[in-house]
């Protein structure tokens, strides 16, 4: 009897009431909550210490160069050197979309392209200096698949199997000069077991007057991030994620730089501006190029066997990239005259301008552009000298200039001012008079041509102090389209510059028009800057500083395609990668801080755990009937 007395009182005594099983049941559920939220939360201190690359033209300009991406110019810039103002940055990146983890066969420089850098110093739409890429590669031994047999501590490592070499010339009326003559150059970024200190590999791969290279100049020609951004679905009728509709998406409207985690290879040439410029004249005009030896042959297996090789490529080399100023044979050029563009040369841009077959639809296409009738068509945007609000520039077919001077001067012939105009300059806000030439040669008979123009004589204090992504448009005289910086958001100046942004200061004829300024922030795709840090800079905010100025190669082993879904976080993780690869002990301070007191909590809710399920087991026994 006493032992039925024991049960019943603790039965009583342990029964739970309902505020006793509901907090059971609640600390439960919170263990369950901090056991999933625990890892979440490390994984966001990570983050906060591991750049996202989720937030860099499209690359594709023509149908014929898009099939060959070897050859495939990608962006061309110019630029006052952040080293030295007496210097003058050239650009020119080739082979779109090159995913790092592009494996066994990596990219690499084609060995049967040239790939040229042109520089017009006097406004004939000639080239008076060139440089001109390159290549040959040496494989040590054919009877592996492996790019590299060992980590790749120096260029000249034996576990380099595919090494590539480069030559890099300068061509004047005076003649040829070697600027660096059959130098390896960096290998790709593949990972830490391959290449376990890429950065000092890179550096290794800059070349200057230490190593023989003449002038003053420095050089670097190799593998690189892609330097641009845009989100593509802008071909999608002009659609810019991020707006509200009609110009952003109903659905799935977060913005993407789709060429964010990709890389490119890039010639980058560093040269005293008085080696460049010629008659006291400091504007320079700057384009780019690939060209292919005209004829291959494909020799199958007979070639192997005659010692032929697979492949015989011969002939003179043929143009067949071109590009200098950005998104220009993208969105200006009409598909008829596409692929023929690349093979023009800009001495042959005003003869197709002009041509009576040809011109009519080249002139149209600058002068009336069709991004604005996109504009106004689909969005209500006015353009200027629209007589007949029909959506279209007033053009004269054959009389150049005669539609939207403004496109014309920034494409052609370089800029001079209608009227006057404001920067911000070192000593506050400056205004320029009408007639102030911007970068137009000083050739009173300079012939127009598609290139990018900058004037070298506009730089330090002329510069804005906090320099604008939005160039010329945003008050600083030393961006984009007086030259291109790596950080000009060309983009979204050329949007607006389409929607007439510069015509009240470049042309001005149309006195009823007016730029509306809330266009600035409607008309962007919200993609502002380029994916990762530049050249030994610790945060993306950071303007380039250190030559070559674009950001390494990203790594195929650590390297993120962009998701949308991670742009929500940018805000968060962004610049954290170089952070915790130059900082490693500080980079696990978040993942501490945050994760320590978490695992405590844990632990100690799994012990109290364990002691109340305990408790309660010894409870259980209690109310065992006594077994007979």
């Amino acid at each position: 009897m006493s032992s039925t007395i024991s049960t019943q009182y603790e039965k009583q005594e342990h029964r739970p009431n309902d505020k006793q099983v509901g907090k059971p049941l609640f600390r439960r559920a919170g263990l369950a909550v901090a056991l999933i939220a625990a890892p979440l939360i490390l994984f966001m201190a990570v983050l906060i210490a591991v750049q996202s690359q989720a937030a860099a033209s499209s690359h594709r300009e023509a149908p014929l160069i898009s099939k060959d991406a070897f050859a495939d110019n990608t962006d061309t810039y110019v630029f006052i050197s952040p080293e030295n103002q007496d210097n003058v940055v050239l650009v020119g990146s080739w082979i779109p979309f090159e995913g790092p983890e592009g494996g066994p066969n990596y990219f690499e420089w084609d060995e049967n392209v040239h790939y040229s850098l042109f520089v017009d110093n006097n406004g004939d739409a000639q080239a008076d200096i060139t440089y001109t890429l390159s290549s040959r590669v040496e494989v040590g031994n054919p009877l592996t698949f492996l790019y590299n047999t060992g980590p790749i501590d120096a260029l000249t490592s034996a576990n380099w199997n595919r090494k590539q070499f480069i030559t890099v010339t300068e061509t004047t009326a005076n003649g040829t000069t070697v600027l660096v003559g059959n130098k390896p150059t960096a290998p790709v970024n593949i990972g830490e077991k391959s290449t376990p200190n890429y950065a000092s590999l890179f550096a290794e791969a800059i070349y200057d007057g230490a190593d023989g290279v003449p002038g003053g100049i420095k050089v670097f020609a190799g593998q690189t991030d892609d330097p641009f951004w845009v989100d593509l679905q802008v071909f999608d009728l002009l659609t810019l994620r991020g707006q509200n509709p009609p110009i952003g998406y109903e659905n799935y409207n977060v913005p993407v730089d789709s060429v964010s985690a990709f890389n490119v290879h890039s010639l980058v040439i560093e040269v005293p501006i008085d080696r460049l410029t010629a008659n006291n004249d400091p504007v320079l005009g700057i384009w780019a190029a690939a060209a292919r030896k005209s004829s291959r042959v494909l020799n199958g297996l007979g070639g192997v066997i005659s010692g032929d090789g697979l492949e015989t490529q011969s002939g003179n080399y043929v143009q067949v990239s071109r590009l200098g100023m950005p998104l220009v044979n993208e969105v200006v050029i009409p598909l008829a005259l596409k692929d023929a563009f690349n093979t023009l040369r800009p001495a042959q841009d005003l003869t197709i301008y002009t041509d009576p077959t040809f011109g009519p639809v080249l002139q149209t296409s600058v002068e009336d552009p069709e991004i604005g009738r996109l504009l106004c068509g689909l969005y209500g945007v006015p353009l200027p000298a629209d007589s007949d609000n029909d959506c279209s520039t007033e053009v004269t077919v054959g009389t150049p200039r005669s539609g939207r001077g403004d496109i014309f001067d920034i494409f052609l012939t370089g800029m001079v001012l209608a009227n006057p105009f404001q920067i911000e300059t070192a000593g506050g806000p400056t205004t320029l008079p009408a007639g102030f030439n911007v970068n137009r040669p000083a050739n009173p008979n300079a012939q127009p041509a598609e290139m990018i123009r900058i004037n070298t004589a506009i730089k330090g204090d002329t510069c804005s102090p906090v320099p604008s992504r939005l160039g010329v448009l945003g008050g600083d005289a030393c961006g984009f389209p007086n030259g291109r910086r790596l950080t000009d958001d060309v983009v979204e100046i050329e949007l607006l510059a389409v929607a007439g942004a510069a015509y009240p200061v470049l042309d001005g004829r149309d006195t009823d028009f007016s730029f509306n300024p809330a266009l600035i922030d409607l008309l962007s795709d919200n993609v502002d800057r380029n994916d990762v840090p530049y050249y030994m800079n610790g945060t993306r905010e950071q303007a380039p500083q250190t030559f070559p100025y674009l950001a390494m190669p990203q790594a195929g082993q650590s390297h993120w395609h962009t998701n949308p879904y991670f742009n929500v976080l940018v805000p968060w993780v962004q610049n954290a990668q170089w952070f915790v690869e130059q900082n490693p002990v500080g980079a696990a301070a978040p993942a501490l801080v945050i994760g320590f007191p978490l695992f405590y909590f844990v632990r100690r809710r799994l012990r109290t755990g364990s002691s109340e399920r305990d408790e309660q087991r010894s409870i259980i026994v209690i109310d065992q009937p006594e077994q007979r």
